[in-house]
This record gives structure tokens, sequence and C-alpha cells, in this order.
């Protein structure tokens, strides 16, 4: 019942935090303990793009880095930011400044639809 500052316990727990279809767990071992997780759970500190393989990833701040899936990108509209679907697609992230930036450098309109352009791959951008 209380939330965590302290950014090195932040990043341990993080890296303990599974998504399942019954909830989040943090497991360490064997041990299991249901949380309520408010929010986005992660913040992506890098978006890395491949424009020769046409691939997305998402650094995140547990350190683990993933693909960004065709559905996974959305704009808020309760707070007016990029977020990304991870942990297959059990889990939001919220994206950086810096990886707002860069994707903001790669967006593209399409028939009234956002998408995000890396090289021949266009990832559609959920509002």
């Amino acid at each position: 019942g209380f939330a965590i500052a302290h950014e090195p316990s932040l990043r341990y727990l993080k890296a303990r935090l599974v998504f399942e279809e019954e909830g989040a767990f943090l497991v360490e071992g064997k041990e299991r303990v249901p949380v309520v997780v408010e929010g986005p759970a992660f913040e992506v500190t890098a978006l890395r793009l491949d424009e020769d393989a046409g691939e997305a990833r998402v650094v995140l701040d547990d350190g683990s880095e993933e693909p960004v899936a065709d559905d996974a990108l959305s704009l808020s509209a309760d707070t007016g930011r990029f977020e990304c679907l991870v942990r297959r697609g059990l889990a939001r992230a919220v994206l950086s400044r810096g990886a707002h930036q860069l994707l903001l450098a790669h967006v593209e309109e399409e028939e009234g639809l956002f998408v995000l352009r890396v090289g021949a791959r266009r990832i559609p951008i959920r509002t």
C-alpha cells in the first residue's frame, strides 16, 4: 500500500514483475506475491529503430529490451503521452522524453491515421 521511490529498489522490483492473465506478481524464486499496478508499470528509456530490418525495440527502465508489436503503440487520452504495450501486451510502458522525441521524428500520417515508420514497416499508433 505504498509507493516505492528508491530507484535501485524500484529497478530490482520491476525486473521481477511478471504479468499474467490473472494479474501482476512479484516473483523471486518460488515465491509469488500479487501486486496492484496503477498506471504504466514501466518507462521506455530508449527506442531503437532498425530501418534495414524494419524493427522497433524498446529498452525498459528495468534494463530489459523487447520488440514493439504491431498493435503496441498508443497515445494516452488521459496524459497525452505515448505508451507501448510490453510483456506480451499485458503491461504498459510510458515513453521517456528521449524515446518520445525519436518516435515523433519517425511518425507519418497515412489516410488520417498516424504510424511509426521504420524502414518499410508501418506500426499504427492507436488514439
